[in-house]
């Protein structure tokens, strides 16, 4: 790889960062503002989880046809597109004042989001080497979740200290500038490979056919959907309610819990980037391995009666870092898992596995609570008995994983083990799927 194309892969890359930093930040936004969101829109739990359940909701139900037009146009416009549809639904937002509103300025930003991610998974898949796109997928999530620490840190800042249309309106200007990056340096292909993708665009059937009919597909779906969907449920929508209301923390001890959520989480992402190229054949193992972190750190902190302080929440808060750290192991395992023409909607499908789950549990923990608390007023007990609900989303996800990775029959692991290539990116044996 000559010298110059890896300075611009590498000026690529972190311009598809920093945009997906952007998106992570008008993602994260509405878990932080969701107290000031019930007393502006005067909305109890249920109603307050709608909102969650609308932006989960349409950016999951976005994932396949962001992924198959992302197959057919590329990931720049893609990237701009999606940059534009959430600063649209920021500006929207930050002037609602009634629900319907607020509602559709979330389903602009969940729509917009879609866009993002597998644009920059894409992106790294076609300008870096085989052997170095776990890596740099990794590093690219990882550091695209400070966008949590925008969200947590200056954005509650604004939003406490010049209200809610300031900041609203800051996040939309941070997207807008997002674009004019992406328009001035992202490039779909390196030099000299320019319409490589454009000369075989396939048919929507035959990609779909390509993802749906694929082992390894599943396998990431279900793998994104096990450590993903508490960290989501509690990032989006109901670990700053959980926190403040239910252990009586104050927002700079939040911001500092959610601000260590990222650097952890960023400091675990290369190492298991680096253990996602090395060992291919162990990918389902890191799920398992971080399915079960969570699940015994989610089981400690609910059994404990009593409220906690920032310091005994931590290992919960570090434990969630696991999770988003191990979740885009599924992107690999569906990369590895289809043809070069269909990683994008395979990207978007193992999406919908995290995403769709964390949708579900959003609205069940509402309405769970506003059985418990009519009056809207939740008290620890009343989380602790909503947030126990979860452990059927991780047990089903924890079943799929399963039947999706378990060794085939004999003489088909026999005949898979010839030819196997760590790091390909299309193999029809059973190697694309880790035993």
């Amino acid at each position: 790889m000559p010298a110059s194309r890896v300075s611009r892969a590498h000026l690529v890359w972190a311009v598809g960062v920093f945009a997906y930093l952007c998106a992570v930040s008008g993602r994260a936004s509405f878990g932080v503002a969701s107290v000031e969101a019930s007393d502006r829109f005067g909305v109890d739990g249920a109603v307050l989880s709608l909102f969650g359940v609308v932006q989960l909701g349409t950016y999951a139900a976005a994932q396949i046809p962001a992924g198959l037009l992302l197959d057919r146009v590329g990931p720049r416009r893609m990237m701009v597109l999606g940059a534009v549809t959430m600063a649209a639904g920021q500006l929207l937002l930050a002037l609602a004042t009634d629900v319907p509103t607020a509602l559709v300025a979330r389903m602009l930003t969940g729509v917009g989001d879609a866009a993002t991610l597998i644009s920059v998974v894409r992106l790294i898949a076609t300008w870096f080497p085989t052997g170095q796109v776990p890596v740099f997928t990794q590093l690219a999530t990882m550091i695209g979740q400070f966008g949590q620490a925008v969200a947590a840190v200056p954005f509650l800042a604004v939003l406490v200290g010049f209200g809610w249309t300031a900041a609203w309106s800051s996040l939309a200007f941070l997207l807008v500038f997002s674009v004019l990056l992406v328009l001035a340096v992202v490039r779909d292909e390196p030099p000299g490979d320019e319409g490589a993708v454009a000369l075989a665009r396939p048919r929507a059937g035959q990609v779909l056919r390509d993802v749906f009919t694929s082992r390894a597909a599943w396998s990431g779906f279900f793998l994104h959907s096990l450590t993903l969907a508490t960290v989501n449920t509690f990032l989006f929508l109901w670990g700053v309610p959980y926190l403040t209301n239910g252990h009586g923390l104050d927002p700079a001890a939040v911001g500092a819990l959610l601000t260590i959520n990222v650097v952890v989480m960023v400091a675990i992402g290369p190492l298991v980037g680096v253990a996602t190229g090395r060992f291919p054949q162990h990918r389902a193992r890191l799920g398992w391995i971080a399915g079960g972190v969570l699940t015994v750190a989610w089981t400690i902190t609910l059994l404990i009666p009593v409220p906690l302080t920032a310091w005994q929440l931590l290992p919960l808060i570090v434990a969630l870092s696991v999770g988003s750290a191990t979740c885009s192991v599924g992107f690999d395992l569906a990369r590895t898992g289809v043809p070069p023409r269909a990683i994008g909607t395979a990207t978007g499908m193992v999406n919908i596995g995290g995403y769709t789950t964390s949708l579900l549990a959003v609205l069940v923990i509402g309405l769970i609570l506003d059985v418990l608390a009519p009056d809207g007023r939740a008290g620890l007990d009343d989380y602790r008995l909503a947030f126990s609900s979860m452990v059927v989303f991780l047990a089903l996800a924890a079943v799929g994983l399963f039947l999706t990775t378990r060794p085939r029959r004999p003489a088909h692991r026999d005949a898979g083990q010839h030819g196997a290539v760590p790091g390909a990116t299309h193999t029809s044996t059973p190697s694309d799927v880790p035993e």
